[in-house]
């Protein structure tokens, strides 16, 4: 596995998780402000999801890049 489709397959599971984990702990501002939505968060942290999703993202990748350069897959296929 090259680094370019590493670095893809961990993109695409850092997106996955980043998405999943943006609506935990989000809690509405109760002052309704003119010209913002009424179910704008107060605070999204951001921050927080990012590395969190970051950081969760290793553990698939990880066991993804292990099945492919072991040819895991390919032997469940062949011995079925």
């Amino acid at each position: 596995m090259s680094f370019v489709s590493l670095f893809l397959v961990f993109l695409m599971i850092w997106l996955i998780i980043f998405f999943m984990s943006l609506p935990f702990g989000v809690k509405i501002s109760e002052p309704k402000v003119l010209g913002n939505a009424k179910s704008a968060p107060d605070k999204p942290n951001l921050k927080l999801k990012f590395l969190i999703s970051f950081f969760l993202s290793f553990i698939p990748t990880i066991f993804i890049y292990w099945i492919i350069n072991n040819n895991i897959l390919f032997d469940l296929i062949i011995n079925y």
